[in-house]
């Protein structure tokens, strides 16, 4: 990511060495991460959308995921989980429809990302955004849709302790 913003010409060659120097001698993933948590990835290739439907059921998506622009989330009864922490993101934007009914959508983002949920209707349903404050082009992640009787939340991933190795987010 860092030689494809050199080559775009958002990094000069004297910031692209420092990041490389940083990312050299990053012994963790957050260290990792702050080298290129502001670099917003160039949009290409065609536009894809993601469906989730889950009915009385849980769906995640973890890890090394690619994300596509637009994502639609419809759950009843049910909960959905989109971390963003390690995902592939190619999108200076993400679309995020929600349509949970009597069902949880938590969405995990990146230090520096830009949530903006407040076009949800909620009817009977709660939402919170601890997203915090975004850096200047950074990714922004614009949720939409309906919740009736369910709760959506946006939150960065939770710190992890010594005593507790296996609790990452």
């Amino acid at each position: 990511m860092i030689q494809e913003a050199h080559s775009d010409g958002r990094l000069d060659f004297e910031e692209m060495d420092q990041r490389l120097t940083q990312i050299y001698s990053a012994k963790t993933q957050l260290e990792l991460r702050t080298a290129t948590a502001d670099l917003v990835p160039v949009a290409h290739g065609d536009a894809a959308e993601l469906t989730i439907r889950a009915k009385h059921s849980s769906q995640k998506r973890e890890g090394a995921w690619t994300v596509p622009e637009r994502i639609i989330a419809l759950p009843e009864h049910s909960s959905v989980k989109l971390d963003f922490t390690d995902a592939v993101v190619r999108w200076p934007e993400i679309e995020v429809e929600v349509r949970p009914k009597h069902s949880s959508v938590l969405m995990i983002v990146p230090e520096g990302w830009s949530v903006d949920i407040d076009q949800i209707d909620m009817v009977g349903s709660s939402s919170k955004n601890t997203a915090g404050t975004p850096k200047a082009g950074g990714v922004r992640l614009r949720v939409t849709g309906e919740a009736r009787w369910s709760s959506v939340v946006v939150r960065h991933p939770r710190k992890r302790h010594w005593w507790w190795p296996w609790y990452r987010k």
